[in-house]
């Protein structure tokens, strides 16, 4: 009996439109904002009635802290993409979007923590059509590398971080101060946003 032969089996995604991945991109971002904002939402809530201030600052502390986790996943494809030609469609939070890879325009690594150190390395990857994309499988950092070669060659070149090109293997050399220094933005930026809010919530308590 002859033994099983494996074929690579390429998912048949439709294209999203430029259109629609832009608004997806958009409502994204918008959503991790939202988030965000909520501590100040609360703020608010307690300033315009006889709210205690302990409920709705702590909830919105808590979406607060959710928005932080999602400031890269909510761009990050959630498996592999399929191809279609130059474009590169997976589903993300807020839906599918199609990356069109022979018009990039910005690449940069985005670093997560959790209590072990570092829990995620994700690419993200802009087009000129304002989509946005998070790659972190494999497969997918390959085609971007070629991507990125097949353009090199051209009159316009997109703007790669070095971390980047460095996760890519598009240069030598390791991401210990890329490392460093986003761990200190997330302490800086985490420690600053919470000061603020804590500021403001004793303003309004005096």
């Amino acid at each position: 009996m002859a033994e099983p032969v494996e074929t690579r089996k390429q998912s048949k995604a439709s294209v999203v439109p430029a259109a629609v991945g832009q608004r997806r991109t958009r409502r994204g971002q918008l959503i991790v904002m939202a988030l965000l904002a909520m501590p100040l939402v609360g703020l608010a809530v307690t300033a315009a009635g006889d709210v205690p201030p302990g409920i709705p600052l702590g909830l919105g502390l808590i979406a607060a802290l959710a928005g932080f986790i999602l400031l890269g996943a909510v761009h990050t494809a959630g498996a592999r993409g399929s191809v279609t030609g130059s474009r590169l469609t997976a589903r993300t939070w807020t839906g599918e979007r199609t990356l069109d890879l022979s018009v990039i325009e910005q690449v940069q690594l985005w670093t997560g923590f959790s209590y072990g150190g570092v829990s995620d390395r994700v690419i993200l990857v802009r087009d000129r059509h304002g989509v946005c994309l998070g790659l972190a499988d494999a497969a997918d950092h390959r085609r971007l590398r070629r991507a990125l070669e097949q353009q090199s060659a051209g009159e316009v070149h997109p703007k790669v971080s070095r971390a980047a090109k460095t996760q890519l293997g598009l240069v030598s050399g390791g991401l210990a101060v890329h490392t460093v220094l986003s761990w200190l933005a997330t302490i800086l930026g985490l420690s600053g946003y919470a000061w603020i809010v804590m500021v403001l919530a004793a303003r309004l308590s005096s």
